[in-house]
């Protein structure tokens, strides 16, 4: 006897068979016969299949089946990463028309969201046991999920921390952000503290609204941009800009003092108020001179001895632009140093000094203290 689909199956597979004699008979057209032919195989096919199984339908007399059966078995639980694969593809869609950043958050959340849902399918399939199930899946993914949940949390707290302190107008207020963020946190630290018992629940709620806020605020601050940070001076810029004069400028402010130790240092120049002196491994005082190799690296440390801030400057070979024509000397400096203090100057000579109108010196600006230097 045959079961209601199987009848269906059969049913349509012998309409499809006639309807395409009738259609070759009357039409003489090949390929809509061929396609109805096509049609009634493949039903043929499936109510051949349909009739083996028998609907899947359970005999009253197998009583191994009432316990074996699809139709015994408990039905799937609730999953939570069909929604994250669709946030992940939406996210995806979004990082198209924003940034990099944002595709590449979405391709990782719908290839997780799909590693955690097969997963889930295969050990709600693996017994008949609901506990046994759940033990199986946290065994196989529990090595791999909770270290890489962690990172990826992580991350992405620091990731919206620092778009948080970029986008923040002054550092003023950045620093007061982060003090009234710490105060909050202390504070339902506090409150959570001196409960004597507190529902899981409540703690997950505080914690997922807290995380919440705290990547929507770096996703908002994200989005706008960071904030236009002035960009600081150093000696190359007040050289470029013919600034390297006794006066301070940006490039002094907070300068450092001092010079660690350096290996590969030329020789250590030292101004008293009058003169330029130098010392090196080896000088034995009889030479008007620095001899300095060339187009080597060479570093020379400055130090003032004098009350007055000082700086070292030094006029290299005039740069030429792109029709040859000088564009006047290149002027090298220290920045600004102060009574006792030393600081580094690192050079780099192309042209000996017979090819440099009137050679190299060491000057100091506001004196008239110089020294030579030679390049062989």
């Amino acid at each position: 006897m045959f079961t209601t689909g199987s009848k269906l199956l059969i049913g349509s597979a012998v309409a499809a068979a006639v309807f395409a004699v009738v259609y070759g008979v009357t039409q003489g057209g090949a390929l809509g016969t061929i396609g109805l032919i096509s049609a009634s195989v493949g039903l043929a096919l499936l109510a051949a299949i349909n009739v083996w199984v028998r609907d899947s339908n359970v005999s009253a007399m197998d009583h191994d089946a009432f316990a074996s059966a699809a139709a015994a078995q408990t039905t799937a639980r609730r999953s939570l990463w069909p929604l994250m694969a669709g946030i992940g593809a939406t996210t995806v869609a979004l990082g198209t028309v924003t940034n990099r950043a944002t595709f590449i958050l979405g391709v990782v959340v719908i290839v997780a969201a799909g590693v955690e849902w097969m997963i889930q399918g295969w050990s709600e399939r693996a017994s008949a046991s609901r506990g046994y199930n759940e033990h199986a899946r946290d065994v196989l993914i529990d090595p791999l999920q909770l270290p890489v949940a962690g990172a990826a949390l992580a991350g992405v707290v620091v990731y919206a921390f620092s778009r948080i302190m970029l986008g923040l107008p002054t550092k003023t207020a950045t620093v007061v952000a982060f003090i009234i963020g710490a105060a909050l946190v202390v504070g339902v630290g506090s409150l959570i503290g001196t409960q004597r018992e507190v529902r899981r629940e409540a703690l997950a709620g505080t914690f997922g609204i807290s995380l919440v806020a705290l990547i929507a605020t770096g996703a908002y601050f994200g989005l706008t941009g960071e904030r236009e940070i002035e960009q600081h001076h150093t000696t190359g810029d007040i050289a470029e800009e013919n600034e390297c004069g006794e006066e301070e400028t940006l490039a002094d402010a907070h300068a450092s003092q001092t010079v660690a130790a350096k290996s590969s240092v030329a020789a250590e120049i030292t101004f008293d108020g009058s003169q330029l002196t130098f010392d090196l491994p080896g000088y034995d005082g009889t030479s008007d001179a620095l001899v300095v190799p060339r187009s080597t690296t060479t570093n020379v440390i400055f130090t003032n001895t004098t009350p007055e801030p000082r700086r070292l400057s030094i006029e290299m070979h005039p740069r030429l632009d792109e029709n040859q024509v000088p564009l006047g000397p290149e002027r090298i400096c220290t920045g600004l140093v102060e009574h006792g203090s030393s600081q580094l100057l690192t050079l780099e000579f192309a042209r000996p000094t017979r090819y440099v109108e009137n050679g190299y010196w060491f000057v100091v600006p506001g004196t008239d203290a110089t020294l030579e230097v030679v390049v062989p």
